[in-house]
């Protein structure tokens, strides 16, 4: 059956210092009584101070292989016995793997994200990659919400600085991308004018942050909301119109065609926001946008992503990206050339000036 739901996800939401510390109380007070814990060894000690004494020890802990794939989904999925809730904690692989399992099982899902990276704490889908070439080639949409996130600024305000950036590049691209869809005459009614306010919360917050070394406590947490919540929400409100476009696209042909990649998700599509910018020709907002990125230090030239101009990596790219199947390109470009991508991001391979 094809329709487009309004998804409200996840049933509650505590953004709180501290709060993971209250974990067990959490657990007694919604009557959960067999936890399995859902992590990896690096994560374990990363937030180990920030739980309850001895949680890892007291509980049933499985380890995380490290990627969203079919295989460790269903791994997993296998190891789960008569739990009444999964605790998982990690960055979006992980909470993504986490959901698939607790769709499969049935199981009562508390996530808890120890990076800002993205959203998907919150979101109801997961994004599935290969096992061995570490592309995307799936998605899954889950039917339940996420039953309860808990974000805890003390935790995450320790988070290596590349997860943050990824995270405000990731929220970011929530706006350049999604206006496509949702500033159109046929984008009407209270729900999409909701997604809308989303999306340009999404952009005056991340905008507003002018260094990461000197945020206060509530200018972070507010940020730290803004990635999650309200970044999820724009899926859950937007539905189909809440698609990406060429930002993500530019993410995902990339992965293709290289093999190791330098830079997180979100930088990798922060970067992608610039080359959809060079390719509508918005040279204005281009510019603004490479100033912000210059101050706050996400990618803004083609070999920050160990990438050179005008070779085949490039045009492999930019095939990729206006492959007739690729329907984040096709359904807003549906004319755009493999010429026109092209000398898009190659206009981000020298200084700033050459850029605009």
């Amino acid at each position: 059956m094809k329709w487009n739901p309004v998804r409200l996800s996840p049933a509650e939401y505590v953004n709180e210092a501290g709060i993971l510390r209250q974990l067990r109380q959490i657990l007694s007070a919604k009557g959960y009584q067999k936890p399995l814990v859902l992590t990896d060894q690096r994560v374990i000690q990363a937030t180990r101070k920030y739980l309850p004494a001895g949680f890892y020890e007291q509980e049933r802990v499985l380890l995380f292989a490290g990627s969203c794939t079919d295989a460790e989904a269903q791994r997993i999925t296998q190891s789960v016995k008569d739990e009444d809730v999964i605790i998982a904690l990690g960055g979006g692989q992980l909470l993504d793997t986490a959901k698939i399992v607790a769709a499969q099982t049935k199981t009562v899902l508390i996530n808890i994200p120890t990076v800002p990276s993205n959203c998907a704490a919150i979101t109801t889908k997961s994004m599935i990659y290969t096992e061995k070439a570490h592309e995307l080639c799936g998605r899954k949409r889950h039917a339940e919400p996420v039953n309860l996130v808990l974000v805890d600024p003390l935790l995450l305000r320790h988070a290596p600085k590349q997860y943050l950036l990824s995270g405000i590049g990731d929220t970011l691209a929530k706006w350049y991308e999604i206006r496509r869809r949702l500033n159109v005459p046929a984008a009407q009614g209270a729900i999409l004018e909701i997604a809308r306010k989303a999306i340009e919360i999404t952009r005056e917050r991340t905008l507003a942050i002018s260094d990461l070394d000197k945020l206060d406590e509530q200018t972070f947490s507010a940020l730290l909301d803004t990635i999650f919540l309200v970044a999820a929400s724009v899926d859950g409100f937007a539905a189909a119109r809440g698609r990406s476009v060429a930002a993500h696209s530019f993410h995902n042909s990339y992965l293709k065609a290289v093999a190791h990649p330098v830079k997180t998700h979100g930088e990798i599509v922060a970067f992608g926001v610039l080359v959809q910018l060079a390719i509508e020709a918005e040279y204005t907002e281009l510019a603004e946008l490479l100033g912000f990125y210059q101050r706050i230090g996400l990618p803004t030239q083609l070999a920050e992503l160990k990438l050179q101009p005008k070779t085949a990596v490039i045009h492999a790219i930019a095939t990729e990206m206006v492959a007739p199947t690729n329907l984040r390109i096709q359904t807003v470009y549906p004319n755009l050339s493999e010429a026109k991508v092209f000398a898009a991001i190659n206009s981000l391979g020298g200084a700033r000036e050459n850029a605009i």
